[in-house]
């Protein structure tokens, strides 16, 4: 009896002892909770079994040469090798034949022909892993595979795997068809902001021969993040506006139309600066150029460095300040001249906002150089300087316009995108991070957010293929491998 007949009775047997334990009710556990995880565990058994199955058949089938050739060069047999795969039903091992060129080193063709990866782990598992450590801490990520598929997976295992996948990211989106825009989309929006993650004290910046109090050994380095969408415009007045910002709890909330979807919105952060990060966001937007798309929106917060990166790398969008920040200001303002609890400061704000919002910014700029006068010191200088900012953004809050285009005003994309790639991950409690640790995770998080999960992986098993193997991924076995039709 060959192997493989060995390994195909065994599991005839294994799966018809299960299939009587579901058949039988007496002396079997009553509760389906049980059964589940009875299958479950068997499944896995079998799962295992049956790889086994299929990796003794190809074993049997491969044709065994004395020597072959590839790309011109010499290869001679030398035995059967061994190497371990671990695969979501637990580990395998895979036999092959090795061919040895004194020039050139050894090879499988087996490797080739089934494209094993580098890792001893399976694709399959080194993607689920990755998946469940973009959205968790590494150690929950290792825990939870390993109570599910019962695999002791190393963390070291865990991030190199992630550094490989990483890798990719870059070149994926360089090729990644986007859809035409809806025909009811005629802006195109492009957002950037910033986020610290903590680093560790070998990524932070160097330390000063004495800290200032409260300083830590540690510090946090700027990730830059950055979106792009197409969306419908959206044509509001600045009641709407001011609603918005400033509910009236005593007043019925009125329907509002609902909000036009961004369409195709894609994220992605980087530590390597803005000009990094706009550079690549500038090539996304070129990928999506579109004769519908006549608008084109950006959208920042007041940082006049990340404003004038934009402006420079996006000279035919219009910069639009986030209204968000704006009311931060105003509300600086506001506390400076009547204090935090002073029921004064809502109804100043809300007509402060009215100013700005309807194209009244020299009325609001008055006004605030009048607030200024009888206050102390810093106070008056609090008012000064939002004063300041609004004329430095002048040319930036044009927001009646705005309004009545149907533009967006407000940075809510990116402000979520910094929350979702960057706070929720890496701010976690006691967390701190190397630079090349980070960015791996910072780009398939991008990839997880963009909802491109499966289809990169595809891209990334092919392209890590062609570049291990030096020929296209399989779709079929090669004749290396004359397999027999089953009987």
């Amino acid at each position: 009896m060959s192997s493989g007949e060995s390994i195909s009775q065994r599991l005839h047997g294994q799966l018809d002892e299960l299939i009587g334990e579901m058949q039988a009710v007496e002396g079997q556990p009553a509760s389906l909770h049980e059964t589940e995880e009875r299958l479950w565990r068997s499944m896995l058994e079998l799962g295992r079994g049956l790889l086994e199955l299929r990796l003794e058949a190809y074993r049997e089938a491969e044709v065994i040469q004395d020597a072959i050739e590839v790309n011109g060069e010499r290869y001679e047999y030398q035995r059967q090798r061994g190497r371990q795969y671990v695969s979501l039903f637990g580990e395998a091992r895979v036999e092959r034949a090795y061919y040895l060129s004194m020039e050139r080193g050894g090879l499988c063709p087996m490797d080739a022909a089934l494209s094993l990866p580098e890792l001893s782990y399976s694709d399959s598992v080194q993607e689920r892993l990755n998946e469940l450590n973009v959205w968790v801490p590494q150690e929950r990520s290792i825990a939870l595979l390993e109570r599910w598929l019962g695999l002791k997976i190393p963390k070291g295992s865990l991030q190199r795997s992630s550094d490989q996948q990483a890798l990719y990211v870059e070149d994926y989106y360089a090729q990644r068809q986007v859809g035409p825009a809806p025909e009811t989309d005629s802006i195109l929006v492009v957002s950037a902001d910033g986020k610290g993650i903590p680093m560790t004290r070998a990524d932070s910046p160097p330390l000063q021969a004495r800290r200032s109090k409260g300083q830590k050994k540690t510090a946090k380095k700027e990730a830059v993040v950055t979106a792009v969408y197409s969306v419908a415009p959206y044509v509001r007045e600045s009641a709407s506006i001011l609603t918005a910002l400033l509910p009236d709890r005593t007043e019925p909330t009125k329907p509002t139309p609902s909000r036009p979807a961004p369409s195709d919105k894609q994220t992605f952060g980087t530590l390597d600066g803005k000009t990094a990060a706009l550079s690549h966001l500038a090539q996304q937007v070129v990928r999506r150029d579109s004769p519908l798309l006549v608008h084109r929106v950006a959208l920042t917060d007041g940082s006049v460095p990340l404003q004038q990166r934009v402006q420079e790398q996006f000279p035919t969008f219009t910069l639009v300040l986030d209204i968000i920040h704006v009311t931060e200001h105003l509300w600086d303002a506001a506390n400076a001249r009547w204090g935090e609890t002073s029921p004064d400061r809502l109804s100043w704000i809300r007509q402060a906002l009215r100013w700005l919002l309807e194209d009244q910014l020299d009325t609001l700029l008055l006004d605030l150089h009048a607030q200024a006068r009888d206050l102390s010191a810093d106070k008056h200088e609090v008012l000064l300087q939002v004063s300041a900012y609004l004329s430095r953004n002048r040319p930036f809050i044009d927001y009646q316009r705005y309004l009545a285009l149907g533009w967006p005003i407000g940075t809510g994309v990116i402000e979520g995108a910094c929350r979702h790639l960057v706070k929720d991950r890496f701010e976690q409690a006691g967390m701190r991070w190397s630079k090349a640790g980070a960015q791996s995770l910072l780009d398939l998080r991008s990839v997880a957010l963009n909802d491109d999960w499966g289809d990169f992986h595809r891209f990334r098993r092919q392209q890590s293929h062609l570049e291990r193997y030096d020929f296209p991924y399989p779709d079929t076995l090669p004749d290396i491998l004359a397999l027999e039709a089953a009987a």
